[in-house]
């Protein structure tokens, strides 16, 4: 680049911020506003997830898996959710995000060494959402599976998670 047009540029933008100085302010400003909202004010995180449980089974195996749920920062259980139609109503009215179910015979199945089917059914109207929730649901179930396989000393993760987005 010639100098001289680099000198001739930089003269016309320095008459341009002598008459209008407001314009150095905002070229200046705006950015360093977008940095210290996007730096500490917005955040993208996923956590405290509304979650509506079934439980068919109502055993201590079963209250143990919900209680990995509850214990982690991503998941918040909402009430509701005795019925089908009931934790399908509270996904319609986004009141949760997803429905954990838990069948009837998953205790049986944990004491037989067989899988446990287990179906979480997740709000898929903001798919982003839905898959990190779905992701964190995985990290809750394979670090139960990972505690159950400790206790009976190794073998095939009894624990099945079946995940459906809506």
């Amino acid at each position: 680049m010639n100098l001289r047009r680099a000198w001739a540029v930089a003269r016309k933008e320095s008459l341009h911020i002598r008459r209008d100085p407001r314009s150095l302010g905002l070229a200046i400003g705006i950015p360093m506003l977008m940095l210290l909202l996007f730096g500490y004010a917005l955040t993208l995180d996923v956590d405290r997830i509304p979650l509506v449980v079934r439980d068919l089974s109502g055993t201590p195996a079963s209250r143990a898996f919900i209680a990995a749920f509850d214990g982690s920062r991503f998941f918040t259980r909402v009430a509701g959710g005795d019925t089908s139609v009931d934790a399908i109503a509270r996904l319609d009215e986004r009141k949760a995000l997803v429905v954990l179910e838990i069948p009837a015979d998953f205790a049986e199945r944990l004491a037989a060494g067989e899988e446990a089917p287990v179906q979480l059914i997740a709000d898929g109207s903001d798919s982003n959402t839905a898959a990190i929730a779905i992701g964190y649901a995985r990290v809750v179930a394979t670090a139960f599976n990972e505690r159950i396989l400790l206790a009976a000393g190794g073998g095939e993760p009894p624990l099945d998670v079946r995940i459906r987005v809506w």
